[in-house]
């Protein structure tokens, strides 16, 4: 079932650039290394930076998998895509 929602993802371009977990070619090393870039940048353009990371315990697991299924089903509003 990943596999194919990864697939359909992938293939439909609907995944946002930026998103680097569960993609081919990307990691947390690519995610911390555009973050830092990002940081670099808005310092130097003395802009403030603030970082917020959040890691929710069995966010995943306690998904409800039948509504994300279906929400899938139902283009994307304009803005988001």
């Amino acid at each position: 079932m990943t596999q194919r929602l990864t697939y359909h993802l992938e293939s439909t371009n609907s995944l946002n650039d930026q998103q680097h977990g569960f993609r081919e070619s990307k990691s947390v090393v690519t995610a911390i290394n555009e973050l830092l870039s990002k940081i670099q940048t808005a310092r130097r353009d003395g802009k403030h930076v603030l970082v917020l990371s959040i890691d929710i315990k069995g966010a995943f697991d306690n998904l409800q998998h039948r509504a994300i299924l279906k929400s899938l089903e139902t283009p994307a509003p304009a803005q988001l895509t």
